[in-house]
């Protein structure tokens, strides 16, 4: 028998096994911010799966996740709490699970053996004193490149290695009559893009002295003078039509052949795929410039609110249950563009770009936390807001900024 038949078995033995009250027509009101071609069929792989098993889903999707988070906790207040609603692995989590506004979930992650399934790291962040309060559904990473292979075999080029390799391609590619890079015009868009050049100007280990260790030093120092300078340079290579511009319309410039090259999560993966487009073939997947040997995860969770209603929380473990299941979650991933969290989900069953990811982020050193990870929502929104500022104010210079960026660094454990 196969990796595939098995888990593929397993999936409809859990689904036979569940217990008769929670096979009753449960009903999953789920907030989540995945709404573009490939986000949507992804979703659509729990909501067919929890609708198989006897429940309604009740798709509450909202455009981009700020609005998502800010329905969510409306509602709560309210009174009238989803019984599900995505969020990114990280600090924010920690701080709902403190404020007591989350079910702990230990039963079922005692029953799936999550601990043993789940990287630590994930594990680490899915619980809060000892308790689980999230379901992990992938392993996104920040720091991928996706390009045009017509373009670049038109000019005659390959993936540039390290960013003064990017200057050269884009020199080429533009003077081709290309736009050589898709850059969505939007704050957290331009966060992820300087994110990943740290990386590249300071290495894991400084990426973890700012990200981890809030090195106040580090954070102002060279490496990131080095980083807002090279992100300054990317203004010449971006279309005048960047600005506002949402991260899937970026995406589909690299697959329509109008631009070379995008920097953007895995996520972009599932708009490539529900587009017809084949890795390897119709585009290309590489890690960003400098990042080779990084993995930086963004981990989509759902959260489940406390609810009082026994109908409810029944919904809530049916829906954590499959979401848990490895055969769903490579589904949900085939679409999504992401790994599976669970280790012991087949992703090398998912495309090439997959078989990448999975042998980088297997190594430990490997993986790096992104912001969501590092800093609570307030210190996110203050380093977003400068490296947007930075953008698009060419008279800032990289040593003000950097210096900037320490302050915020100072400030992120007060």
């Amino acid at each position: 028998m196969t990796r595939k038949s098995v888990l593929l078995g397993g999936a409809a033995v859990m689904t036979a096994l569940l217990p008769a009250a929670m096979a009753n027509a449960q009903t999953a009101d789920v907030i989540h911010w995945w709404t573009s071609g490939g986000e949507s069929r992804a979703i659509g792989v729990f909501a067919d799966a929890f609708e198989d098993a006897g429940g309604t889903w009740v798709d509450s999707a909202m455009v981009g996740g700020q609005a998502a988070r800010a329905s969510a906790m409306t509602r709560i207040a309210g009174g009238e709490p989803p019984t599900a609603m995505q969020w990114n692995i990280g600090v924010a989590v920690q701080q709902l699970a403190e404020e007591g506004l989350l079910r702990p979930l230990n039963d079922l992650a005692e029953a799936g053996n999550w601990t043993d399934n789940l990287p630590p790291l994930i594990v680490e962040n899915a619980t809060h004193d000892g308790n689980f309060y999230a379901v992990p559904v992938n392993i996104h990473a920040d720091n991928w490149m996706w390009y045009s292979t017509a373009i670049f075999d038109e000019v005659g080029v390959e993936p540039p290695e390290t960013w003064d390799d990017f200057f050269a391609v884009a020199d080429q590619i533009q003077a081709a009559g290309y736009t050589p890079l898709a850059l969505g015009g939007q704050p957290w868009q331009e966060s992820l893009l300087f994110r990943t050049i740290i990386i590249a100007a300071g290495g894991r280990d400084y990426y973890r002295q700012v990200f981890v260790d809030h090195d106040v030093e580090a954070a102002g120092g060279p490496q990131m003078v080095e980083a807002f300078e090279l992100f300054g340079r990317l203004r010449d290579y971006v279309d005048e039509g960047s600005p506002g511009r949402l991260w899937n319309e970026a995406t589909m410039m690299v697959a329509n052949n109008e631009a070379a090259i995008q920097i953007m999560g895995d996520w972009a993966k599932g708009e490539f795929n529900a587009a017809g487009l084949v890795a390897g073939e119709d585009y290309g997947c590489h890690m960003a410039p400098g990042t080779r040997d990084a993995y930086v995860l963004v981990v989509d969770v759902f959260t489940f609110p406390v609810l009082d209603e026994d109908d409810a929380t029944a919904a809530q473990t049916m829906l954590a249950e499959i979401m848990m299941d490895p055969a769903h979650q490579v589904e949900f991933n085939r679409h999504k563009g992401a790994l599976p969290a669970r280790l012991d989900a087949d992703a090398g069953a998912i495309d090439a770009c997959a078989a990448i990811g999975e042998q980088i982020v297997s190594d430990p050193d490997a993986q790096l936390p992104n912001m969501a990870l590092a800093f609570s929502n307030d210190v996110e929104g203050q380093v977003t807001d400068l490296v947007t500022e930075y953008w698009n104010d060419p008279s800032m210079t990289a040593e003000e900024a950097a210096e900037r960026f320490s302050d915020i660094v100072a400030n992120a454990d007060s």
